[in-house]
């Protein structure tokens, strides 16, 4: 069994059940007892990189999956008062798609700027959540 480490209490090991000859499957394993704490509702994950991200993203603090849910309503809150300027927005991004790039962090504060438009939070948070 293959093993890296996610963590002090889990790690990701290769599954032996669940993998054939040429498709290993992960699995999350509890270091102190053994035991299979997440398999990915039975399949087993295709990558430990898979593997280790689910775990993370379930065994989320509550504070912490708060305050993400938080940042993504004020985000959402703020996009539907200032539709007319998210128009703008949504263009910018068309036309960075319909020349094969994408709309940067970058893009989005020029347009900000251009419109004369202050975020009450990170331009990063407006780009994940809109």
């Amino acid at each position: 069994m293959s093993e890296e480490t996610a963590g002090a209490s889990v790690k990701v090991v290769v599954s032996a059940a669940l993998s054939d000859r040429f498709d290993k499957r992960y699995v999350v394993v509890d270091t102190a007892t053994g035991e299979i704490v997440d398999d990915a509702q039975g399949y087993g994950y295709k990558s430990a990189q898979d593997a280790h991200r689910a775990h993370g993203y379930k065994s989320m603090p509550p504070n912490k999956k708060r305050q993400r849910d938080a940042a993504k309503r004020q985000a959402q809150r703020w996009c539907a008062q200032h539709s007319e300027f998210m128009q703008h927005v949504e263009q910018a991004m068309f036309y960075a798609l319909k020349d094969g790039q994408n709309l940067t962090e970058e893009d989005l504060r020029a347009v900000l700027d251009e419109h004369g438009v202050e975020l009450p939070f990170p331009v990063k948070d407006l780009m994940r959540n809109w």
